[in-house]
C-alpha cells in the first residue's frame, strides 16, 4: 500500500503548487488588434473603441501592440465589457499633452470640467479592464492639472499598468475599482476623486522636484456623506523625489487608508494636510496601519489622523470593500 500512498502524496503536492486556474466565467468574444505600423485592423486605439457597438455585453479584447500612441482615447458609457491590453507598460503607451486652463476660483467638483477634459484616457463605461499598458499626460508645466487617466465607470480593474503625469495624474472619479501592481507617478494630488478603490502592491512614484519648498500630496479624496467611498492602499510602496503629504481631504468624509505600505523618507512627518486652515476634518478618515520604512514613523502625525486597529482596518482592506463577485467574473 505504501507506493499508493506515495503516489497520492505526490499528486497532492503537484496540485498544491500547480497554477490556480482562472475563476473567470466570461470568455472573450473577439480580439481587435491595434498596430500603428499597420499590422492590425486599426492604427489608433480610438478607432478600435469606435468599432465596438453601443450596448456591448460580451467581452471584447483590444490588443494594442507596442508603440507610443499619441491620441486622446475615450470609452463612452454605452460601451462596456472592453479589455484593453498592451505589450507591457514599458512598451505600449497612450499619451497626450492636454491640460486644464483655468484653475482660479474653484470651489467644488463641478468646476473641474476642464481638468476632466484634459485626460489622455477616459473610461466612463462599467465593466472595463486594462492590462500591461501605460497612460501618460506629457504636459510639461507644473502650473496646471493634466490628467493621464480618468476612471468613471463601475467595476473597473487595472493590472500591471502605469499612469504618468505631474498634477492630478489619475482621476479615480466614481465607482469601484481595483488596481494591482500598477505605477502611479505624479507630484500634486496625483490620485484624486470620489472612487471606492483598492490599490494592491502598487508603486506611488513622486516626481516632485527635490528643490521644491512645497511638499506635494499623494491623494485628494472627495467622499460625500453616505457614499461609502475611499482609497485603500494595500502593500506596495511610496518612493521618488521631493517631499509628499500622504493626502488632503477634498470633501467632508474623505477616506484614505495605507495598510502595510513601505514609505520612503519623502513622506513628511505630519503625514496629512488640510485643504485650507479652516477646513473641518472631524469626519475625515485618514489612517495608516502596519506600514514600514523611514516615512512611516507616526510620532509627528497630525492629531486628527485616525488610529485604526488591525481588526478595524479589515473592513477596508478586505476585497469585499469593492467586490461583490465582479472580479471573479472577468476574463483573463
Amino acid at each position: 500500500m505504501r507506493p499508493l500512498f506515495l503516489v497520492a502524496g505526490l499528486v497532492l503536492l503537484l496540485l498544491r503548487w500547480a497554477p490556480v486556474p482562472s475563476l473567470a466565467l466570461a470568455p472573450v468574444s473577439r480580439t481587435i488588434t491595434v498596430d500603428q505600423r499597420g499590422g492590425g485592423q486599426y492604427t489608433t486605439v480610438q478607432a478600435a473603441v469606435d468599432a465596438v457597438p453601443e450596448g456591448n455585453s460580451r467581452w471584447v479584447r483590444i490588443y494594442v501592440k507596442q508603440g507610443i500612441y499619441r491620441e486622446k482615447v475615450t470609452i463612452p458609457s454605452q460601451k462596456g465589457f472592453i479589455m484593453l491590453q498592451g505589450d507591457g507598460h514599458w512598451n505600449t503607451e497612450i499619451s497626450f499633452d492636454a491640460h486644464a486652463y483655468d484653475m482660479l476660483g474653484i470651489a467644488n467638483i463641478t468646476d473641474y470640467s476642464s481638468t476632466y477634459n484634459s485626460a489622455t484616457f477616459t473610461a466612463q463605461a462599467d465593466d472595463f479592464i486594462a492590462r500591461s499598458i501605460s497612460f501618460k499626460n506629457t504636459y510639461g508645466g507644473f502650473d496646471r492639472p493634466g490628467v493621464a487617466a480618468l476612471v468613471g465607470g463601475d467595476r473597473s480593474a487595472f493590472y500591471d499598468c502605469a499612469f504618468r503625469g505631474y498634477q492630478d495624474t489619475l482621476c479615480d472619479f466614481t465607482g469601484r475599482h481595483h488596481f494591482r501592481r500598477c505605477i502611479i507617478e505624479g507630484a500634486v494630488d496625483f490620485i484624486f476623486g470620489f472612487g471606492r478603490s483598492i490599490y494592491e502592491d502598487c508603486t506611488l512614484l513622486s516626481n516632485m522636484p527635490a528643490s521644491s519648498r512645497q511638499p506635494g500630496w499623494v491623494t485628494a479624496h472627495a467622499a460625500e456623506p453616505g457614499s461609502y467611498a475611499g482609497l485603500v492602499f494595500k502593500g506596495g510602496r511610496i518612493v521618488g523625489s521631493g517631499r509628499q503629504f500622504l493626502g488632503r481631504p477634498w470633501k467632508t468624509e474623505a477616506t484614505v487608508v495605507f495598510f502595510q505600505v513601505s514609505m520612503a523618507g519623502i513622506v513628511v512627518p505630519q503625514g496629512w494636510d488640510k485643504w485650507n486652515n479652516a477646513q473641518d476634518v472631524s469626519r475625515v478618515t485618514f489612517a495608516e496601519v502596519g506600514c514600514r520604512g523611514p516615512g512611516s514613523y507616526t510620532d509627528g502625525r497630525v492629531p486628527w489622523e485616525k488610529h485604526l486597529s488591525y481588526r478595524e482596518v479589515q473592513r477596508f482592506v478586505d476585497i469585499r470593500f469593492i467586490d461583490d463577485g465582479w472580479l471573479s467574473n472577468q476574463p483573463w
